[in-house]
């Protein structure tokens, strides 16, 4: 019985974990300032690992170097992400001046089926995970008799 319920659980939280990283990020974290996730992560880890007051300051100072690093590279990555998208539009205008009108729809409605279909393999991805992770808990289940 416990077995059951233990693998219910991790279906249960493996489920969630996947529809969780599959939605758009804007999470509670991300209205906190940088010195509040510190202290939010430092209190976390004070209390779990009973840390001195000397450790605390240290552990606080460590996340708030990591929390901005890691803020910067955000930045950096979403600054890098906006060039590269001008740069597949300028390279696309380039294209569609060299084609004639008739090639360039053609150009164009494949661009458009190319997005819709990553769009779609995107969710079709999710959706297999969640299936392999239920089939496998199950399969675990009934192979121990359970079904």
């Amino acid at each position: 019985m416990k077995t059951i319920l233990n693998s219910i659980f991790m279906t249960l939280f493996m489920t969630i974990s996947v529809i969780s990283f599959s939605q758009e990020p804007g999470g509670e974290n991300d209205k906190l300032t940088a010195e509040e996730r510190a202290n939010k992560r430092t209190e976390k880890m004070k209390s779990e690992l009973s840390l001195t007051d000397a450790q605390t300051k240290s552990v606080y100072d460590i996340n708030l170097a990591h929390i901005l690093q890691m803020d910067k590279y955000r930045e950096e990555q979403k600054a890098l992400h906006e060039k590269m998208k001008a740069e597949k539009e300028a390279t696309r205008a380039k294209l569609r001046g060299v084609l004639t009108t008739e090639q360039a729809v053609i150009f164009d409605q494949n661009a458009e089926e190319h997005k819709k279909s990553k769009k779609k393999n995107t969710k079709t991805f999710s959706i297999n995970c969640l299936n392999f992770i239920l089939k496998s808990s199950v399969g675990k289940i009934s192979d121990r008799g359970f079904f």
